[in-house]
């Protein structure tokens, strides 16, 4: 069934006795949502209450029955409007219900929509000449994402964020949960920061090129989907890596064998140890819910109706996506009338755009992104030193719009030789949070700075250990701290014991 009429004079007989119940409906239907082939009866009526509302006008079914009349409308089926109208004045429609029967109107309508675009791109390729795989591909995408989103989409009208204000914090306290977005790999960042792949959010990692952020991402995203049932990534490549490379890398990272093995081939000849390791991850590959794509050469458009065409045909609506973009840079579009700065703003409010409001499921996000960026001259260095290294927002590439973009902004860089020196148990990198947007339950330890044996104070960072593109956790400053302070106090202790009695 593609409309009935039976509902629509339900939601109409509702805000005839309901008048002040239009502002809870009106963010799920509209006069467009009205089947109307056959006849503009209901259309019509919704129409002039709607008018009466919002010019602040009172509105019964007598006043409802003297405007349609004065209208001079003559209807294909030949109905008497004002006996129309009192049989919607006395049915017995709850305020309580018009929301839900909205949306089945809204259901409904949408469905038509469908069907309607169905045809409309049925047509688009039938009629289509000339035209390249990919440009009919795009253009079709285009004529179905302009429609797919609307039964989900909230309303544009301004919200009084205090009117449910009670209604959400006592829910959440009702039902609490250990964790608000999707559970992360590595305890102390999670703690200190929250969810890193949260829906409707983007965290942004920033790191000179060589350094291992493409590895980190995806580590990340592929020990946080498995944490969470196996949520389904889609991997963004920008022509960085190749299908190839990053399938050796991946191989490298879960069977812990040296990458060199694995792209040469000489695995099957370095020992039964290391072969029986490559073969060990075979049948785990399953557990795994990859998917790539070379997107270089895309425009950001492209590359934004591509993610919506996998998320409708793959994931399925209501469910989460992991979406992981390597990396934010100038893209094939033409930069002749465009500065850099101007491209990569584009492409980032676009796919703001998208996690936020393009993909939705009953008005909330179900798309958690992840990006990384080049930093700039600044974040790098040549000279070894910690004290030469710049830790701040002013290494990150292109860095206002940047971190206008990122609900989390981290920086991911190797630790100097001195850092290295002076505490090789804490890991290989060292990873620090410019931007926060959620916080975890460390939050104080997340917000104070560290004091170091100089009396400097630093950003509590986190120590990473990447090897063999095998990313784990080797705690943060403070435990850096902690941990050279007790060891002080050892060696204190043992020279007072060592000391000679007078």
């Amino acid at each position: 069934m593609m409309h009935s009429y039976p509902l629509e004079r339900q939601l109409l007989a509702g805000l005839v006795n309901h008048p002040d119940s239009f502002i809870n409906i009106s963010p799920f239907v509209g006069e467009q949502d009205f089947y109307s082939e056959k006849s503009q009866v209901n259309k019509t009526i919704f129409c002039i209450i709607q008018n009466a509302i919002n010019s602040g006008s009172k509105i019964d079914y007598v006043i409802l029955s003297e405007r349609i009349v004065a209208l001079g409308i003559s209807f294909q089926d030949n109905i008497n409007i004002a006996d129309y109208v009192q049989s919607l004045s006395l049915s017995k429609t709850s305020e309580d219900s018009l929301i839900d029967v909205a949306k089945e109107v809204k259901y409904l309508s949408t469905k038509r929509e469908i069907v309607a675009v169905s045809k409309k791109m049925a047509e688009k390729v039938v009629g289509s000449k000339g035209q390249s795989f990919s440009e009919l591909i795009e253009s079709t995408d285009q004529i179905y994402n302009e429609v797919m989103n609307r039964y989900d989409n909230s309303s544009e009208n301004p919200e009084d964020l205090f009117e449910n204000m009670e209604n959400l914090v006592e829910d959440r306290g009702n039902n609490p949960v250990e964790d608000f977005g999707l559970k992360g790999p590595h305890k102390r960042l999670h703690d200190l920061y929250g969810s890193l792949l949260r829906p409707g959010n983007i965290t942004t990692i920033t790191a000179r090129s060589g350094v291992g952020k493409t590895q980190f991402c995806i580590d990340f995203c592929l020990k946080t989907s498995q944490l969470n049932g196996g949520t389904p990534i889609l991997h963004f490549d920008n022509g960085e890596m190749s299908k190839e490379e990053l399938m050796g890398r991946l191989c490298s990272s879960l069977s812990g064998v040296p990458l060199h093995l694995i792209e040469t081939g000489q695995w099957r000849m370095a020992g039964k140890d290391i072969v029986d390791r490559v073969r060990a991850i075979w049948p785990k590959l399953k557990e795994y819910n990859l998917h790539y794509y070379n997107v270089a050469g895309m425009n950001v458009d492209q590359m934004v109706n591509l993610v919506k065409r996998f998320y409708y045909s793959k994931v399925g609506r209501g469910n989460q996506l992991i979406f992981n973009f390597d990396y934010i840079k100038t893209t094939s579009e033409n930069l002749a009338n465009k500065s850099e700065w101007q491209v990569v703003g584009e492409m980032v409010d676009k796919f703001k755009k998208l996690v936020h409001k393009d993909i939705l499921y009953d008005g909330e996000p179900v798309v958690a992104m992840m990006t990384s960026v080049q930093t700039n001259r600044s974040g790098i260095t040549s000279n070894r030193r910690s004290e030469n290294i710049v830790e701040d927002e002013s290494i990150v590439s292109l860095s206002d719009r940047i971190i206008q973009f990122s609900s989390h902004l981290l920086s991911l860089r190797k630790k100097s030789d001195d850092e290295m020196q002076d505490s090789p148990d804490f890991g290989t990198h060292k990873i620090t949070c410019f931007k926060h947007r959620h916080l975890g339950k460390e939050y104080f330890r997340a917000l104070n700075s560290v004091r170091l044996e100089d009396g400097s104070l630093v950003r509590n960072s986190v120590f990473l250990d990447i090897k063999n593109f095998n990313v784990s956790e080797a705690g943060d400053t403070q435990d850096l701290v902690d941990s050279q302070l007790a060891q002080s106090e050892i060696l204190m202790s043992v020279a007072t014991d060592n000391l000679p009695n007078i």
